[in-house]
């Protein structure tokens, strides 16, 4: 694959650029700051997109890269496959998918597939390099191989790794390290502490205890269940009870509340019938009245005579001849004034036996009605106790009915033949009785509250090792997970052992023949995964044993050749400012070694002269560009 055409419309401090890139050596030189290291975030971002993530950063890569002063965000790239298929990217990077057209300029993006966060796959689907893969072989951004002796052993590390994996960052003993920890972190053993399975089996077990604790108040429960149930069944007799004897009391007091009225009613017929025997005795009082008549009567005839005496006396002395008068008058004088008495006597006779008659007609008639009225009024009395004592049995009977299906009727007839005084006495005593049900009760409610929150406390904790079972399952379930890793690693190891390690052991003689110019031609790898050099004499030494330089060389070379490992095209190789701390010595072997690998598009972004001079003189073909 070779890179052949970029045009940006704007990019960072990139505007309206077109560049053309050849196969082999294209060396890509400008100031600092001329926007190189842009040039290769441009191309990478052509391939995968640009993210808008900050990833740990102060700022997203698409804001970093986003134009000040042009509003267009854009760029095309063409490129060549290694079957020639030749294709062409247009990607505006405010959308997240670009364009891409075949030779014929024909819109081919929906042949690829789309990752919902990292948008179109076709340069993966294409090459098979991921971006990661991308910046771990083929490009070098700054600094990239140049190393210190302190990162002597990172070094050396990365170059076990690429031995024995293919990838300078994947590394079987770290991989199986970082398993391990990984699981005791996110499991933990039956050794360990403090671990999540550790802590899952300690809660277990504690809810386990505390439940053995509460399943023996599941029988207090049934018991005070009973013990309620006991107690309610005699609040409800003796509420039964002391409402019979309500009721009983009700229709006692409704009766005697009957009986006084009726009482005042006789009464007032008692008093009605001494009326009666007072007129009776007026009615007699008038017989009596006529003998009265007659002596008053004598009386008048008395008073009578001496006044005709008088009259004729009278008349005597005035005619002098008194004894003659007297005598002659006298008798005379008697017979008129018995004459006039008696017809006076017999005129007021007639009228007092009148009267009497009248007197007498009214008070039987008087009698008679108040006779009258008695009687009604004692029909009635007679009436109202008749239907006092039919209301009392009736409610007597209601009362039996009411709770016949409540209480014994034995217990009914007791209460109904007991007297009111009684019946006072028994509702005093019920109302204590209840009271003292009423603190049973509550008592009962309150233990019954106690054991309920222990019992219900079981559903919780069932709930909650339900929970914890299944976090162990899961925890075991990701524990054989980490296991199975473990052994899919070590099959993976040893599969590379067997496929890629043989190449790159190879490739590693290849490089150190050519890095120490044949000083050292064979190289190993022991059981630890150490890298081994053969000198002359046939002794063996571990890499590290080795000059930095020849390890930075060895790093490099042994990274561009894993290039070859993580994809069947020839992706090419870009360095960016890759060789600022080299000497030009070692600069010149790495250069070298770059022309040796033919048929791979190798861009180097350079600030100095130095790349190009050792072209030159090396008569080394090159394609150059100035930005």
């Amino acid at each position: 694959m070779i890179i052949k055409k970029i045009k940006i419309n704007g990019f960072g401090k990139l505007e309206d650029k077109d560049i053309e890139f050849k196969s082999g050596i294209n060396l890509v030189v400008g100031k600092n700051e001329a926007g190189k290291s842009t040039l290769l975030k441009f191309i990478t971002s052509m391939f995968y997109g640009i993210p808008r993530t900050k990833n740990g950063k102060s700022i997203s890569d698409y804001e970093r890269y986003k134009p000040w002063e042009k509003d267009s965000y854009s760029g095309k790239l063409e490129y060549e496959l290694d079957n020639k298929e030749e294709f062409e990217i247009y990607r505006e990077f405010k959308k997240k998918n670009p364009i891409l057209y075949d030779k014929n300029k024909n819109d081919i993006t929906k042949n690829y597939s789309i990752d919902t966060s990292k948008g179109s796959m076709f340069f993966f689907e294409q090459t098979g390099v991921k971006e990661e893969n991308f910046f771990a072989s083929s490009a070098v951004e700054q600094e990239g191989v140049q190393l210190s002796d302190k990162a002597r052993s990172s070094v050396i590390q990365k170059l076990s790794n690429i031995v024995l994996s293919g990838n300078e960052n994947t590394s079987y003993n770290l991989a199986t390290e970082r398993i391990a920890r990984k699981q005791m972190e996110e499991i933990g053993t039956n050794r360990s502490s403090g671990r999540p399975i550790n802590i899952v089996e300690k809660q277990i077990e504690e809810l386990e205890r505390e439940k053995n604790d509460i399943e023996k108040y599941k029988d207090f429960k049934y018991q005070i269940k009973e013990k309620n149930e006991k107690l309610q069944k005699e609040i409800a007799e003796n509420d039964n009870i002391l409402n019979i004897l309500r009721d009983q009391k009700v229709n006692l007091e409704k009766t005697k509340l009957d009986e006084e009225k009726l009482k005042l009613y006789e009464q007032a017929i008692v008093k009605e019938e001494n009326e009666i025997i007072d007129k009776e005795k007026k009615l007699e009082s008038v017989v009596t009245e006529g003998n009265i008549s007659k002596i008053e009567t004598n009386k008048t005839i008395y008073f009578v005579s001496v006044i005709m005496f008088i009259v004729i006396l009278f008349i005597a002395m005035i005619t002098k001849q008194l004894l003659i008068s007297v005598l002659e008058v006298l008798p005379i004088a008697l017979i008129i004034s018995r004459i006039i008495k008696d017809n006076k006597i017999k005129r007021k006779n007639e009228d007092r036996n009148k009267d009497k008659q009248a007197r007498k007609k009214i008070i039987e008639d008087e009698i008679k009605t108040i006779k009258n009225e008695r009687d009604k009024k004692q029909g009635e009395l007679n009436n109202k106790k008749q239907e006092i004592e039919k209301t009392k049995n009736e409610n007597i009977i209601m009362i039996k009915n009411k709770y016949k299906n409540l209480i014994d009727n034995a217990d009914i007839d007791d209460i109904l033949s007991t007297s009111y005084e009684k019946i006072v006495e028994y509702i005093d005593e019920k109302e204590r009785e209840k009271a003292d049900y009423r603190v049973k009760e509550k008592t009962i409610d309150i233990e019954n509250d106690s054991i309920m929150k222990k019992v219900d406390r079981l559903v919780d904790i069932d709930e909650e090792l339900e929970k914890l079972n299944e976090k162990k399952s899961e925890l075991i379930e990701l524990n054989n997970t980490y296991e199975i890793i473990k052994v899919e690693i070590d099959n993976a190891y040893n599969e590379m052992k067997e496929r890629i390690t043989p190449t790159f052991i190879q490739d590693l003689k290849d490089i150190l023949k050519i890095v120490t110019k044949g000083k050292y031609t064979n190289a190993y790898i022991d059981n630890e995964n150490n890298i081994l050099i053969e000198t002359k004499n046939g002794v063996y030494q571990q890499v590290d044993r080795l000059s930095t330089g020849t390890i930075d060389l060895i790093y490099l070379a042994l990274r561009i050749s894993a290039a070859k490992e993580i994809s069947d095209e020839t992706i090419p190789i870009i360095m960016d400012e890759s060789f600022a701390y080299y000497d030009s010595d070692r600069m010149k072997e790495i250069i070298k070694y770059l022309n040796t690998l033919e048929g791979r598009q190798v861009i180097i972004f350079s600030c100095s002269e130095r790349e190009q001079e050792i072209l030159e003189r090396e008569g080394i073909k090159y394609n150059c560009i100035y930005i």
